[in-house]
């Protein structure tokens, strides 16, 4: 996020150093993962002063607490109160649960039972591709679950899985809610700003080597 102020503000500019600290405090909250303002300011101090020493708690600290207070209220009037974004791995897990249930049962999900995701691969890949999804600013271009699915589309053609429909109309229609034009287009715009490879590298050096269970939920 820039530090730039929306025109009609009448406060002063966040520096970028409190911007990003405030940015991690803030996303902390949102994602109901809260850390302690304290411990984020003294990370962000320490990185911007690597010499010093983590700060204690004394006036600098009670003024960074100040000033991290009042930059929060600019950067959700800037944001329109609005923080809640819904991101493509929630969704993920739902389609690979619902797959992996509609692959051994041959009927729709049962919302009250866990299924172990076999494709363990497809699941690693389809979440590192989301990861870069958020980072290149793609996450609000398409509808959230048509971009899940063609994660786990691209997912599926790296890891040489195939696909568990009759085609792709099919399988898009089911787990996309979607066309499977859309879905291709979401596809390939995804592929034109992340780096699949680097995907499939990072997926092959993981230490993310348990079996992979998802809730529905």
């Amino acid at each position: 996020m820039s530090s730039q102020q929306s025109p009609g503000h009448d406060s002063d500019l966040i520096p970028s150093h409190i911007c990003i600290m405030l940015c991690l405090y803030l996303a902390a909250k949102v994602t109901e993962e809260p850390r302690k303002q304290r411990d984020i300011i003294n990370v962000g101090f320490k990185l911007d002063n690597p010499e010093s020493d983590f700060l204690p708690v004394d006036e600098r600290m009670d003024a960074l607490r100040n000033t991290m207070t009042q930059a929060e209220l600019v950067l959700v009037r800037i944001l329109g109160f609005n923080i809640n974004v819904e991101l493509p791995h929630s969704w993920i897990a739902s389609i690979l649960y619902g797959m992996a249930w509609w692959e051994q049962k041959g009927v729709p999900p049962d919302d009250t039972e866990l299924v172990d995701v076999q494709i363990k691969n497809v699941a690693r890949l389809s979440w590192l591709i989301a990861n870069d999804v958020v980072i290149a600013g793609l996450v609000d271009r398409e509808p959230v679950q048509a971009m899940a699915a063609a994660c786990i589309l691209i997912a599926l053609r790296e890891s040489g899985v195939p696909l568990p429909a009759k085609n792709l109309a099919e399988w898009a229609d089911v787990w996309a809610r979607s066309s499977a034009s859309r879905v291709g287009r979401v596809q390939q715009l995804i592929e034109d700003h992340v780096d699949i490879d680097k995907c499939k590298r990072d997926c092959s050096t993981s230490n993310c080597s348990k079996d992979i269970a998802y809730d529905s939920q």
